[in-house]
Formats: C-alpha cells, structure tokens, sequence
C-alpha cells in the first residue's frame, strides 16, 4: 500500500515537471502540457517591415480573424478556425531592407487531447501565402 502511494506520488509529480509554459510573440505567456516541441517557423523576406506588414496582415484576414495588432512591437494575433496565431514581423540585424518574421500557431486548449499543441504546418501554410501576397503586391 505503501509502495503503490509513493509510485503514485512520483507520478504525479513527473507528470507535473513535464508541464510547463510557452511565450507567445506579444510577451503574454501560456499554460500548456506540451511543452517539448517547436512552436515557431521563421522566415527572412527581402523587403523592408513596412511593405511586409501589410502582406501579413492580408494573409491573417483572408485566412481567418483578425483579433488583435500591437504596432510597437509589430505583433499580429489571430484565430484561424480553432487555431491560435501570432505573427511577430521585425528587421533582420543583418540589413535594414530584410524583416524576419516568425509565425507560432497553437490549437486551442482541450487537456482532453493535450491542449495547446504546436501547428507547423499551418504556420508554413501563412508563410507561403505571406511571400504570395508580396509577389502579388510587387506586380501590382
């Protein structure tokens, strides 16, 4: 009985060390079990922040909502359908003219299932009709 309380302990409390938080794009930090994959994809364009800006902006509101925009630090939040985005766009340290742009997508938070996991492939999908809607821009 003894035993079977203190394996239950160390489980417990095993299961509780792998839990932790992630940091959103805007500073805000989360509640999430999963805590051991990468949430972000980064992309460099050759364009300065102001003509990039926009682009993203397009791509958030044709893919999903639009629900927040901090333009201090240059941070976009969205939902696509039950997916949660931040798009962060800064300038590249190496060149004024290059901005570096970092799209992190989470699900929603169902601890059914292991809320709040990494979507990769969202976030390659926004990145490629990002570089889209800058072409499209450019031709213009």
């Amino acid at each position: 009985m003894r035993l079977q309380r203190s394996l239950l302990q160390i489980g417990l409390l095993g299961a509780l060390c792998l839990t932790g938080c992630f940091a959103t794009q805007s500073g805000d930090s989360r509640f999430t079990p999963n805590v051991f994959t990468s949430d972000k994809l980064v992309r460099r364009y050759d364009r300065p922040i102001n003509v990039v800006l926009p682009a993203v902006r397009k791509t958030l509101k044709d893919t999903g909502t639009l629900t927040a925009e901090d333009a201090t630090r240059n941070v976009l939040t969205a939902r696509i359908n039950t997916r949660h985005v931040w798009v962060k766009v800064e300038q590249d340290g190496e060149s004024e003219n290059i901005s570096k742009v970092t799209y992190q997508v989470r699900t929603d938070s169902s601890f059914l299932v292991g809320g709040r996991n990494p979507d990769i492939r969202l976030a390659a999908e926004l990145a490629e009709d990002t570089f889209k809607n800058l072409v499209e821009q450019e031709n213009k």
